[in-house]
């Protein structure tokens, strides 16, 4: 079931520090929901995917999913997991999840992801899913496991029960919190562009012209900064101001106005009509952006969009 109550979506974090730690609450729970005839999803590195298969009682019966390609970027992993669970669900099953998160993503874009945690518990909350969340200690700083334990409304236990976590965190307060904000490398030069209250076509035009992203990279960019630039003249303060960096591979934009900026935590993580960014605009430029960054200070609402990889 998805829950003991065979309602609503669970969602556990299994903190460990040793592969028998690991094996210890994870096979419990995977080989539960096969006797359980759950649909069973095992989301983890290779090393480990071979770790837990080779000790469950009926491997053959455990959906595998490349952790790679299918957490690129926390708004499309929301996506793909919600089409998985209603392409699954006809009412009467459900669904287990064991995952984690590449290593690259938690060193480079922790709080992005720590911000996806926090979101899905939202975001999945229609259906009969239980997912347990693995995260190694030995490789998390302590603040890192302070947000997973600030996202995860449950902890794994090696007995089967998931008890309350007391250090759980409601998201809408969670994802309020200010996004921390590292300057992308190629902030430290000159923009190539800086415009003050552009049209979204000027916008588009003025990014098509300055990068060399490939053609498909460029045209999501280029769709995303038209969305972000038309929600702020629409909802935000003027100026609009629109600076563009860019390097072979690599593009930059931060579109600033002096607003607030959306009131809805959840804009562009999961796709709501609403207001300033709560709709479909932002979202689509999470799905399709390497990373989408939003900042706040005493003037005013930043959203940065990067796509491609620094030199």
């Amino acid at each position: 079931m998805g829950s003991d109550s065979g309602q609503g979506y669970e969602h556990s974090a299994l903190c460990h520090s040793s592969d028998r730690e690991l094996l210890a609450s994870a096979l419990p729970f995977l080989n539960g929901g096969v006797d359980a005839g759950d649909m069973v999803v095992v989301a983890l590195s290779r090393a480990r995917i071979d770790l837990v298969l080779a000790e469950l009682d009926r491997p053959d019966a455990v959906t595998v999913m490349s952790i790679e390609s299918h957490y690129s970027r926390p708004a499309s992993a929301i996506k793909s997991y919600r089409d998985l669970f209603a392409a699954s669900l006809d009412g009467a099953g459900s669904v287990r999840v064991l995952g984690e998160l590449p290593i690259a993503a938690m060193a480079e874009e922790w709080d992005a992801w720590a911000r996806y945690e926090a979101a899905v518990n939202r975001a999945f909350a229609e259906f009969p899913v239980r997912t347990m969340c693995t995260y190694d200690t030995r490789v998390l700083s302590r603040a890192d496991v302070d947000d997973v334990l600030s996202t995860h409304p449950l902890i794994a236990s090696p007995t089967g029960a998931h008890p309350r976590n007391p250090g759980y965190v409601d998201p809408s307060s969670f994802l309020a919190r200010p996004q921390r904000a590292e300057p992308d490398p190629l902030q430290h030069t000159p923009p190539a562009v800086e415009l003050t209250n552009p049209s979204p076509s000027v916008a588009r035009r003025a990014v098509a012209a300055v990068s060399t992203l490939a053609p498909g990279e460029l045209e999501d960019l280029v769709v995303s900064v038209s969305e972000v630039v038309t929600n702020a003249h629409a909802h935000g303060i003027a100026p609009v101001e629109v600076r563009v960096w860019a390097q072979p591979g690599h593009t930059v934009v931060t579109v600033r106005d002096s607003g607030p900026g959306p009131t809805n935590p959840f804009a562009g993580l999961i796709p709501e009509p609403g207001d300033y960014g709560g709709g479909y605009g932002l979202w689509i430029a999470h799905q399709v952006c390497t990373s989408v960054l939003h900042t706040r200070d005493a003037t005013g609402f930043t959203i940065r969009l990067t796509m491609g990889t620094p030199v």
